[in-house]
């Protein structure tokens, strides 16, 4: 049937797709261009409103800025600021036709660590296209391919308004959705790749296409979810949603004693709780309060409608006897990231220090792990190379993610059945590879720790690290990978997009 599927399409929609899948990019080897040429050769094809660097250009040094570099260091020969979508499709074919890798940016916050496979490259920033248009409706917005979170938050907020988008600020829009994206919003409107309509996309031959339930609905439905993998995304459509309530932000801080309690509390508040707030802990160093191990703080962040459910949730938390505490109330959701640490000059949203990830997706907290993942975690952070290192323990709400069918989109099925996002951020400076070594060794350790015996791994598409295998982020599904590798032979047959977790 799905072969059937595919053939019908290439039939129904002839030509164009067909084109696509002939034309031929041999690049198995990527050729080192001259950024020179590509400046002269290519500048004059492009817009006004664009440009073409140098990557030694002082220009592009905050263009070549990396949120885990540099660890993660793609390699360009140039750089091309683009200003629209016919600079995009420009550009495409310029890299094909000189057999020259390329990688759209925008946040540069992906820390896979197949982003390094591209080598002698051209670097495609989007940042240029940054709108963001309420439609007249009050109910979508228009937002370009190239816009941080933080603009989209701040335009929509002005007139009201909210979209469900990734949980800091410096990241692209785009970015996080098309892996699924976890938001604040999830527990009342699902992942952001549930609130895509449309989009504008460029393929890897360089056309562009719409992209719908109603138009090309085989890759809209991969786009959501695995859309690294598919094109450039120029503008796309989002549901909006009114931003009337303020919301509340409790911290509380607990010691290495408290792990197995807390843990045990948490299971307990979650079971049987269908709540609409977030929950977020963060283990990490803090002299302050601990001079010779991290510390957990707790986040309980809600919004004034449910405040009686998340204070009840809060006092369950409290009769630990957290050693600190803190409150903040009547945020307004365009305040809410900085206010919780997730904003534009958080340690979240550093540049240039080298990052890596091990994320595992749970159902439930075991209690004994949390300690064996902690007592982990204490021994590399003793390392003061790694001291500014977090583990991040993340529960967002899961009744609007899982009121959205499994099969409505390619976010994996697992990523909506587990609730729990478990990720240890390591960091450290420098290009020592004794560091990169140990932060590895540690990481995939901990990891295993929490890691379930009754249950295959999952990872969250958007926290891997690069090493996990497809049907670890995508879901165990056969016939759902098979149905991503029919989409990805039909828009993109020789793999131009395949720097992201690519599937092969």
């Amino acid at each position: 049937m799905r072969i059937f599927h595919l053939a019908a399409r290439l039939l129904l929609h002839g030509s164009a797709v067909w084109a696509r899948a002939q034309t031929t990019y041999p690049a198995p080897e990527p050729r080192r261009g001259s950024g020179e040429t590509i400046v002269k050769e290519l500048g004059p094809l492009l817009s006004d409103g664009a440009a073409v660097l140098l990557p030694s250009s002082p220009a592009a040094a905050p263009l070549l800025e990396r949120g885990a570099g540099p660890r993660i260091s793609p390699d360009y020969v140039a750089i091309v600021e683009v200003a629209t979508e016919g600079d995009v499709q420009e550009t495409i074919r310029y890299a094909n036709q000189h057999e020259t890798p390329f990688l759209a940016v925008s946040g540069a916050h992906g820390w896979l660590s197949t982003l390094n496979r591209v080598r002698a490259g051209i670097q495609i920033s989007m940042r240029r296209m940054n709108h963001t248009r309420l439609r007249p409706d009050g109910k979508t917005a228009s937002v370009g391919g190239g816009i941080m979170q933080a603009d989209v938050t701040a335009a929509l907020f002005e007139h009201g308004k909210q979209a469900v988008t990734g949980v800091c600020e410096c990241v692209s829009v785009i970015g996080p959705l098309l892996g699924g994206g976890h938001s604040w919003l999830q527990s009342r409107h699902g992942f952001a790749a549930d609130n895509l309509i449309s989009a504008r996309v460029v393929l890897a031959d360089g056309s562009a296409v719409d992209v719908s339930a109603d138009r090309n609905g085989d890759l809209f439905w991969a786009l959501r979810g695995a859309g690294h993998n598919l094109g450039i995304v120029t503008s796309f459509d989002v549901k909006t949603y009114q931003a009337r309530d303020p919301w509340t932000l409790r911290t509380l801080y607990f010691t290495r004693d408290k792990i197995e309690a807390l843990f045990d509390r948490w299971n307990e508040v979650r079971d049987g709780n269908e709540v609409h707030g977030v929950t977020i802990a963060v283990m990490a160093r803090d002299d302050s309060l601990d001079s010779n191990h991290p510390i957990i703080k707790l986040q309980i962040i809600y919004t004034r409608a449910d405040k009686i459910t998340m204070e009840n949730y809060a006092a369950a938390f409290r009769k630990l006897e957290p050693v600190a505490e803190s409150s903040a109330e009547n945020i307004p959701y365009n305040k809410l990231y900085e206010e919780a640490g997730y904003g534009l000059d958080s340690p979240v949203c550093l540049t240039d220090v080298n990052g890596a990830s091990f994320p595992e997706s749970l159902h439930r907290w075991d209690p004994a792990a949390a300690r064996n993942a902690f007592d982990l975690f204490s021994d590399l952070t003793a390392d003061k190379a790694f001291a500014g290192s977090v583990m991040l323990l993340e529960w967002y709400g899961n009744r609007g993610v899982r009121a959205v069918p499994e099969g409505e989109n390619a976010v994996a099925p697992e990523e909506r059945r587990r609730d729990i996002l478990l990720s240890p951020y390591l960091t450290w400076a420098g290009d020592d590879p004794g560091h990169l070594a140990k932060a590895t060794a540690y990481g995939n350790r901990i990891r295993e720790a929490f890691r379930s015996r009754s249950e295959p791994p999952h990872a969250y598409l958007n926290y891997a690290s690069g090493n996990e295998e497809l049907r670890q982020v995508y879901g165990r599904d056969e016939s759902r990978i098979a149905k991503l590798k029919d989409v990805k032979r039909a828009y993109d047959p020789h793999n131009r997009f395949g720097f992201y977790m690519p599937i092969r």
